[in-house]
C-alpha cells in the first residue's frame, strides 16, 4: 500500500507566472486535503543553504540527522544497495558545466541519459586517479556513482539539483583542495576521452566534469525507514518555466495521488502531506476531523496560492 505521507517536489514557485497559474488553478482534492489537515509552520532556508527544502524535509520524515550540506544520501544509498556501510560515502555525478564569459552553470545530468557501457568506460579512466587519494567506486546507479573513501569524512556538498540554475558554480564547490585538484585533473581526462569523441559525433552532451554530493557515513543507530511517497512529476515543467505543462502536471497529480490520500483520510486514518518548492517546504498532517470542524475549515480555509506562499 502507498505512503500516507506524500511528497510533493516542485509545488510551487515565486516566478510571476507560476503565481498567476495558481490563483486559476483548480485542484479539488488537493483543496480539500488542506481544508482537513493543520499546516506546520513554513519550513524556509536561507539562499545560501546547502540542502534543498526537498532533501531537507524527506531527511525530517525519515529521522536522518545533518548539518546543511552534510545528510549522507550517499551512504544511505549504499546500506539500500547492500554494501558496507562503515565507510564515507559520496556520490559521484557526472555532468555537464557550460562556460560562459561570467558564468559557469551546471546542465541537468539527466540530460546526459548517460549508458551503462560509457559510464564503465569513463570509470575505468578515472579509477587510477581515484585511488591515488584513496577513493574506491562500488556501483554505478541512478546515473551516479557511489564511491566511498576518507576524502568524504565530514565534508559539506550541496547535490546538483541544488545548483542547477546557478550561474557561479565556485561557491558550491567543495571545499577540500583535494577534492578541488581531482576535480580539475577529472575536467583534463574528460577533454579528450574516446567517450565525449562518441558523443559529439552523436551530437549529445558530453561529459566534462565530476560532481561530488550527498557526503557522511551511516549513523550508528540507524534512522527509521522513509514511509514517504515522493512525486516529482512537475519537476521537468518547472525547470523550463513550463507553467501550462506545470498546471496540467499538477491536475493529474491532484487525482492520481491526493484523491487516494484524501480518501484513506476520510477512511479515518492519519496522514501527511509535504509540499516543497525551490525556497521552501511545508508539512500539513493530522488525524481525520468530525463533520462541523471539516465545514469549519473548509469555510476559514485560505486560497491556495497563499498557503502555497513562500515555497
Amino acid at each position: 500500500m502507498p505512503s500516507a505521507h506524500l511528497m510533493i517536489l516542485d509545488a510551487a514557485s515565486d516566478a510571476p507566472a507560476c503565481r498567476n497559474a495558481l490563483a486559476t488553478l483548480q485542484l479539488p482534492a488537493l483543496s480539500a486535503l488542506l481544508a482537513e489537515l493543520p499546516p506546520a509552520p513554513l519550513e524556509r532556508l536561507p539562499d545560501d543553504a546547502l540542502d534543498t527544502p526537498a532533501e531537507r524535509a524527506l531527511a525530517q520524515a525519515a529521522g536522518l540527522a545533518g548539518d546543511d550540506g552534510r545528510l549522507p544520501w550517499a551512504a544511505a544509498a549504499a546500506v539500500a544497495a547492500g554494501l558496507p556501510s562503515a565507510q564515507d560515502w559520496a556520490f559521484l555525478t557526472p555532468c555537464h558545466l557550460e562556460v560562459g564569459m561570467n558564468q559557469v552553470r551546471l546542465t541537468d545530468p539527466a540530460a546526459l541519459a548517460l549508458p551503462a557501457g560509457q559510464a564503465e568506460a569513463l570509470m575505468a579512466s578515472m579509477a587510477p586517479y581515484l585511488a591515488e587519494d584513496g577513493i574506491v567506486v562500488e556501483r554505478w546507479q541512478d546515473g551516479r556513482w557511489l564511491a566511498h573513501g576518507a576524502p568524504f569524512a565530514g565534508l559539506a556538498t550541496a547535490s546538483p539539483e541544488r545548483v542547477l540554475g546557478e550561474d557561479n558554480l565556485n561557491a558550491w564547490l567543495p571545499t577540500s583542495p583535494l577534492l578541488r585538484r581531482l576535480q580539475n585533473e577529472m575536467q583534463m581526462l574528460l577533454y579528450t576521452h574516446p567517450v565525449n569523441d562518441a558523443r559529439e559525433t552523436q551530437r549529445l552532451v558530453t561529459v566534462n566534469a565530476l560532481w561530488i554530493s550527498g557526503c557522511g557515513s551511516w549513523p550508528a543507530t540507524p534512522p527509521r525507514p522513509p514511509a514517504v511517497q515522493v512525486v516529482d512529476a512537475l519537476r521537468t515543467s518547472a525547470r523550463q518555466g513550463d507553467w501550462a505543462s506545470w498546471t496540467a502536471a499538477w491536475q493529474q497529480i491532484d487525482a492520481t495521488h491526493c484523491a487516494p490520500l484524501l480518501q484513506r483520510l476520510r477512511a479515518g486514518e492519519p496522514v501527511a502531506l509535504t509540499l516543497c518548492g525551490p525556497q521552501g517546504s511545508r508539512r500539513f498532517d493530522g488525524r481525520p476531523r468530525g463533520a462541523l470542524a471539516r465545514w469549519l475549515a473548509s469555510w476559514r480555509k485560505p486560497q491556495l496560492a497563499q498557503l502555497l506562499e513562500g515555497l
